[in-house]
């Protein structure tokens, strides 16, 4: 990001150093403007703006371009480092409820309900998706394993629920 800043305001500065000549003046309205091309009737009152100031020598410029190189370079290494780094650091060991054959009991079966939707409730805020159509792709964030406790699907096993576990503690 500062290289691209600095390229653009060297690219600014060059091109205020080759424009040639900028002019000042007062048009009728009393609006100033400063141009390298002043319309006929105010070349009277226009006066020559002094832009040596802003100009970089050639030394400057070449060690500000060779830095500006040399930063770039660097900032590539760096990505490409960890990008390495990345691809071989093995993804975090998932966390799984290990479960036993339930014997298909109604409290039991609720009980796996209840982790697996707080499972589901934890893992939400870290979910993520972007894209359109073709391109659109999801999944989890890995810093979500970190603090969330991965549960199978009960359903499976104990079938779709009719009711909610927590429809008990509703009211009508």
């Amino acid at each position: 990001m500062i290289i691209r800043i600095m390229l653009f305001g060297l690219i600014v500065l060059s091109a205020t150093a080759s424009a040639g000549d900028l002019y000042r003046w007062v048009d009728g309205n009393g609006r100033t403007h400063v141009s390298d091309v002043v319309p006929a009737q105010y070349r009277d009152v226009a006066k020559r703006v002094d832009t040596s100031a802003s100009e970089i020598p050639d030394s400057q410029r070449q060690e500000a371009l060779a830095r500006a190189a040399r930063e770039k370079q660097l900032s590539e290494e760096r990505d490409r480092a960890a990008q390495i780094e990345q691809a071989q650091r093995p993804p975090p060991p998932a966390k799984t409820v290990e479960l036993t054959p339930p014997d298909n009991s109604a409290a039991e079966c609720d009980q796996l309900v209840r982790e697996y939707r707080e499972s589901q409730e934890c893992f939400a805020p870290f979910m993520f998706s972007h894209g359109y159509g073709r391109h659109r792709r999801s999944g989890v964030r890995q810093e979500a394993y970190l603090y969330c406790k991965r549960v199978q699907s009960p359903y499976a096993k104990c079938g779709v629920p009719s009711r909610s576990p927590s429809d008990e503690y509703s009211h009508p």
